[in-house]
């Protein structure tokens, strides 16, 4: 039952989040971008990167392998 009520009733985090987002409103854009400004962002954003690119060579690598017929199970 404690995990189903921590999933519903947690601390509402609003006001700080936002307070977090405006503390220096006129510093948006590429130098700054919202989406990195909070706790963990950073550390999701990059993972996130590197999992798609993985994702993006195991599909070329895939494409590689057959077309020069290589790494076939027989």
């Amino acid at each position: 039952m404690s995990v189903l009520r921590s999933l519903i009733k947690y601390p509402n985090r609003v006001k700080d989040m936002q307070a977090l987002f405006n503390k220096n409103p006129h510093l948006v854009g590429a130098e700054n971008p919202t989406f990195l400004k909070g706790q963990n962002d950073q550390a999701v954003f990059f993972a996130s990167i590197a999992l798609a690119s993985f994702g993006g060579l195991q599909v070329l690598r895939g494409f590689w392998n057959m077309s020069w017929g290589v790494g076939k199970k027989e």
